[in-house]
C-alpha cells in the first residue's frame, strides 16, 4: 500500500471520527436540554447512547472535578483529537509520524478505559461509543502501517 493511499484512509477514518463525535455532542446537548429526549441511537433500555452520554463519565472522562474548565464533554476532546490526526497526516517527517502514532495509541487507551466504564460500570451499550472505539483501533493500525512503510522506504 502506498503512503498517499494510507494518508487518504487515515483522513477518511478521522473524518468519520469527527462526524460520530459531533453527533455524540448533539445527542448529549439535546438530552441535557430536553428531558425525555430519545436519540436515534437509543435502541432499548440497555442500549441507550443518550443515557451514557449524559452520565457523569461523559465529561472529563469522569476524572476531572466539575468546577474545572477542562471538564467538557468527551466528544469535544474527540473532535479535537481527530482534527489533530488529520493535521498530522499532512506531514511526512518521521518525528510527526511518530507523534501521530503515539496520539493514536493514546486514543486507543482512552477507548479501552471508556469501554470498561461502558461495560462494567454503566452496564449499557452505546452504538456511538462503540463506533468511536472501532475508529480509534483503525487509526492505530493505519498509522502503524504508514510508519512501517516510511521506515522501509528510508532504509
Amino acid at each position: 500500500m502506498h503512503t498517499k493511499r494510507l494518508d487518504r484512509l487515515i483522513i477518511a477514518t478521522a473524518i468519520i471520527g469527527v462526524l460520530v463525535s459531533t453527533y455524540a455532542l448533539y445527542v448529549e446537548m439535546a438530552a441535557e436540554a430536553r428531558p425525555g429526549y430519545k436519540a436515534l441511537c437509543d435502541i432499548s433500555e440497555y442500549a441507550s447512547c443518550s443515557r451514557v452520554l449524559t452520565s457523569k463519565y461523559s465529561k472529563g472522562f469522569g476524572l476531572l472535578p466539575k468546577d474545572l474548565k477542562m471538564d467538557v464533554p468527551n466528544c469535544i476532546y474527540g473532535i479535537i483529537y481527530y482534527c489533530l490526526i488529520i493535521f498530522l497526516t499532512t506531514f511526512d517527517h518521521r518525528l510527526w509520524m511518530r507523534l501521530q502514532f503515539f496520539l493514536t495509541l493514546s486514543g486507543l487507551a482512552s477507548s479501552f478505559y471508556l469501554a470498561y466504564l461502558l461495560t462494567f460500570v454503566l452496564r449499557d451499550i452505546c452504538v456511538v461509543c462503540i463506533t468511536t472505539y472501532f475508529v480509534n483501533g483503525s487509526l492505530v493500525w493505519l498509522v502503524y502501517r504508514k510508519n512501517r512503510l516510511s521506515a522501509e522506504k528510508n532504509k
